[in-house]
């Protein structure tokens, strides 16, 4: 069942649905990857392999690789906890106008 457009009357309306992203996740994980990115972590390993007298290259690299496994995990739950939410609008044929559902006359 078509709703009657309320600019011109016309039942000659089209239910038209609009995704949208919606992320559920209240964190921030932007700050969370820039303080966990490969290159904070390396600069964290260099620091702690001098001060334990191993070579600071084995720092970096241990930092660089947790910082990726970091940022592909915390990837994966913002893909998880993003959600479709659709908009719903309705076209009217006859007088080429968009209107919501609960627009009234």
């Amino acid at each position: 069942m078509s709703l009657p457009c309320p600019y011109c009357q016309s039942r000659d309306t089209v239910l038209l649905e609009s995704p949208q992203h919606l992320v559920i996740n209240s964190n921030s994980p932007s700050a969370q990857n820039n303080v966990m990115s490969p290159l904070a972590l390396a600069t964290l390993g260099i620091s702690v392999s001098k001060s334990l007298n191993i070579p600071p290259i084995a720092g970096a690299l241990v930092g660089v690789l947790i910082g990726g496994i970091w940022m592909l995990v915390t990837e994966d739950e913002v893909q998880n906890n993003s959600h479709h939410v659709y908009s719903r609008h309705y076209y009217c044929n006859d007088c080429d106008r968009d209107f919501s559902p609960s627009t009234r006359n």
